[in-house]
Order: C-alpha cells, then structure tokens, then sequence
C-alpha cells in the first residue's frame, strides 16, 4: 500500500527490507552468545519493524489526515534510533569484546545514543514538519536561562562520570574508598549522574560523581591485590624474635594468603601490658568481607600456636604487687649456674689457668646479657669496661675501612670472647661486633678483674702476656717489636687497674 499523497515527500522504508534486517539481527545476536560477545540491540529493531509492518498492512483511511503526516514522522523516527543504536554496538562494543581495543564505557554509548537521537529527531521534524525547533528553543531568553541553570549541576556530574568512565581509575566490580565523604564499597554501578558502591555490610551508598572526582580515591583493587594490617599484643616475656617468628609462621602458612607479595611481620610499639607487633598480609579477592574472615582466621590460628608454645595474649592489669616473672626468659637473663658459669669461663685461655674461687669471683661480676639478630654489641670507637664471651648464638665482627663501609673480619662462636683490649687497657672499640642471630652472651665487668688483681697483683703479667698474644694473632709484629709493644701493654695495664682504680 502506497502512502497518500499527503505524505509522499517523506519515503518510509519497504517491509520487504525491514523483515530482512531484523532476522539478520536475530542470528548476529545468536553468533554473538555463542562465542560470549556483547549482544546487538533488539528492541529498537523490534519496535522498528513492527511499526513499519503495520504502517504498510493497516488502511491509512483509518488514520486522521490530521496525523498521517507524524505517524510516518515516528515510524521513521524509529527506524533512523535502531540503525543509531546498532551503530555503536558494530563499531565500538563488538571490536571491544573481540579484544581488538578497550570496552567502550557504557556512559559513552548512552552519551552517543542521546545525541543522535536528538540530532534525527530534530532533523526529521525540521524537514517534513517544516519546524524549526532549534531556533524556537534558542529565541526564548528565558527558556534558554532556565534550562542553563537548571542542568548546571547535572552536567557537572555528567562530565565526572564521563571522566571516570573513560580513565582507569576505576571499574565496575573494584574494591574503593572515597576519603573526602568517608565512603568504602565495591563499585556497583556508575551512571552519567552518580556512582552507587555497596559496602561490606550490604549498605548501599549513591555518590555524585563530582564527589567521587572532587575527593581522594583509592582503588584497592587496582594492582590485583589487597593488603590487610592488623595488630597482636604479645606478652613482653615473649623474645621478639620468637614471636615474630610464630607470627610470620601462621600467617605464610594460610592458603589464601599470598606468596608474592610477602607477608611481613614488625615490632610496632611497646604498649603498657604487651609489646605491639603489626602483621601485614596480601590476598586476591578485594572484598571486605574475605579480608574481615582471613583476619579473623588468622587471629584464631594465632592464639593456638601461642596455645601450644605455652603463651597467652596479655590483657591490662593493674598490680599492686611484684608480676611473677616468666620461668623461660628469667631463664636466659639469669645469673649462670656456678659450675655451668667456671666451664664457660676456663674455656677460654684467658681464664683457662684461673682456679675455681677465681672464677666464682669473676661470675659476680658478670652476667648473661641478650641480643637479638642485626643488634650492634659494641660498635667501634665506643669506649667500654668490659668484654664478652659467647654463651649461645653466632657474632660477626665487622672492620669499618672507610665511612660508611665496614667489612667482615671474623666470625665467633661459643666460648669465645671479645672486647678484651677495651677492659684490660681502657682503650676504644677496634670493631663493630654485632649478633647474626639470637645470642646470649656473658658480660663480664672490670670491676671483676680489679678484685682479682688486688688478691694476687701477679695475675697482671700473666693477662698482658696473653693480652699480648691475642693482639699478635692479628698483627704481624717483630720480635723486637713484641717485646716493647709487651712492655708497653704491661705498664698501661697497671696503671688501668692499680693508679687508675678500675676506671
């Protein structure tokens, strides 16, 4: 059926090309679920063909001559809005899902939908209505006024959400926290007006996009992995080093905890009832809701692990009496038993020759002493009065050869000593000695020596011999030289201990 005559400058597309159009639509629209590429449109096209059908089927004499002219407008109209609708999907989603360039923001085909719908419609009644509409919405000030200010606000978000949508800042599905209006959730939704997140607690929140540009964001979810800290109060009789350790072992030991990055375990603070250790874990999945359940598992295998080593998490007590102390580290800050102590002692040739009473003597001077791992013992050009022997644990003596740069000299073990030169002649450090692991060593004082050498004063010569003879093993001296060097050690000694009073 041909259209009247009141309608023959304006030609609506044949039914016999619409039909055709539409099922080629059907069968992209299959393809594309097949391989799982984003869907055409189908219900312009739809809307389209059904209207163009009727608009050929159904008598125009049914119709008023007063509206034929704006029903084939509106058939038209549609038409023109499907073949705008499927040209974004073709030339910007389909490409997108093919992998070929970046999705295309759904805010920017929204954008460009309105715009060409905008643009055909006006056109359209421009050249068959023979309205000019542009011209009659600009000729009004005050239409034009009212307009300007009443989308001020909502173009502003416009432009926001166009800003987010077309940067990487963030996704849909992202894990963000919007510090300037205190608001954390995962990306739910992102309009041409407003961002909606949905927090851990199923609370939805809707934010201007001006907000979210206006304010500092955090995508916790941009680099693929989430951190999470989280503090444990550990008793102060627990060793540092041991509870880092257990703490370092539980968390690496959780299966959804990650490798890379490495989890990190750190002494944080020494708080009133225990010292503060701050732990700090990665995880794939940025929700609030697995970093709340890995926390909490990770605390729960925290306390059996100090459950089975005999610990317990402190909690604040206020005492009015002395705490009994922990029997394991009063242990390794105790005085050394008499027997264990003159062993450790006579170990070594500086005391070797020494009988029991002298030994007893040099012990009330001393006592056991702890370093951790990394801690400097002595540092070289300190001053000192006293030296070391190595109960347990391994020692590094180190040798700074220019600022900045020291180098290793020597290693020591069990039974070993250092800082001898410093107690028996008053002088400086000569090296920096620092622990390689947890190491337990006995301070002995030179008020111990003095009480020795004032009972028997021809103790003095023996210790500059042999004084001496560990400063010969590490230089190369002649034997004239010796014999003054000898000499010249002697006389200091004595006028350390005996004119000096000990210093």
């Amino acid at each position: 059926m041909a259209p009247p005559s009141a309608i023959s400058s304006w030609t609506v597309p044949s039914w016999s090309v619409v039909l055709p159009a539409f099922g080629l639509v059907l069968l992209l629209t299959l393809a594309c679920r097949r391989r799982g590429l984003p869907l055409p449109p189908r219900t312009l096209p739809l809307l389209a063909t059904v209207s163009t059908v009727a608009f050929y089927l159904v008598p125009l004499t049914l119709v008023p001559a007063s509206s034929r002219l704006w029903l084939a407008i509106g058939v038209d109209l549609l038409l023109v809005l499907a073949l705008i609708r499927l040209l974004p999907w073709l030339v910007l989603e389909l490409p997108g899902g093919l992998e070929w360039w970046r999705p295309p923001p759904e805010l920017l085909v929204q954008l460009l939908l309105v715009a060409g719908g905008a643009l055909a419609a006006v056109l359209l009644v421009n050249r068959v209505g023979r309205l000019d509409v542009v011209g009659l919405v600009t000729t009004s000030a005050v239409l034009t006024a009212v307009v300007g200010l009443a989308i001020q606000e909502p173009l502003k978000d416009l432009i926001a959400g166009l800003e987010l949508q077309l940067s990487d800042d963030l996704r849909l599905g992202d894990l963000v926290e919007i510090v300037g209006v205190q608001a954390r959730g995962r990306v739910e939704s992102l309009s041409w007006r407003d961002t909606t997140l949905r927090t851990s607690k199923g609370v939805r929140v809707v934010l201007p996009n001006t907000q979210v540009t206006n304010g500092i964001l955090r995508n916790l979810s941009f680099s693929g992995a989430v951190s999470d800290c989280f503090d444990v109060g550990l008793d102060y009789d627990f060793p540092p080093a041991a509870a880092l350790a257990l703490l370092e072992r539980v968390v690496t030991n959780h299966p959804l905890v990650l490798r890379e990055p490495p989890a990190e375990v750190r002494v944080k603070a020494f708080a009133d009832s225990a010292i503060t250790y701050e732990v700090q874990v990665w995880f794939r999945e940025p929700s609030d809701g697995v970093r709340l359940n890995l926390r909490s598992a990770l605390l729960q295998q925290i306390w059996y692990a100090l459950n089975r080593e005999g610990r317990s998490i402190p909690f604040p007590v206020r005492e009015l009496q002395r705490r009994r102390p922990d029997p394991v580290a009063e242990a390794l800050v105790a005085s050394l038993p008499p027997q264990e102590g003159r062993l450790l002692l006579a170990s070594h040739s500086l005391f070797a020759d020494l009988p029991p009473a002298d030994l007893d003597s040099l012990l009330t001077h001393s006592r056991p002493v702890l370093f951790t791992a990394g801690e400097a013992i002595v540092r070289e050009g300190a001053t000192g009065r006293s030296l070391y022997q190595v109960i347990s644990g391994r020692v590094e003596v180190q040798k700074e050869v220019q600022p900045g740069h020291s180098i290793h000299v020597a290693e020591l073990g069990p039974g070993e000593v250092f800082g001898e030169m410093t107690l028996f002649q008053g002088a400086p450090r000569s090296a920096t000695v620092r622990a390689l692991e947890d190491s337990r060593l006995l301070r002995v004082d030179r008020a111990g020596v003095r009480e020795l050498l004032e009972r028997d004063p021809d103790l003095l010569e023996r210790f500059a011999q042999l004084v001496n003879s560990r400063r010969r093993e590490l230089e190369s001296l002649g034997d004239e030289e010796q014999q003054r060097e000898a000499s010249n050690l002697l006389e200091a000694m004595r006028n350390l201990f005996f004119a000096l009073g000990g210093g």
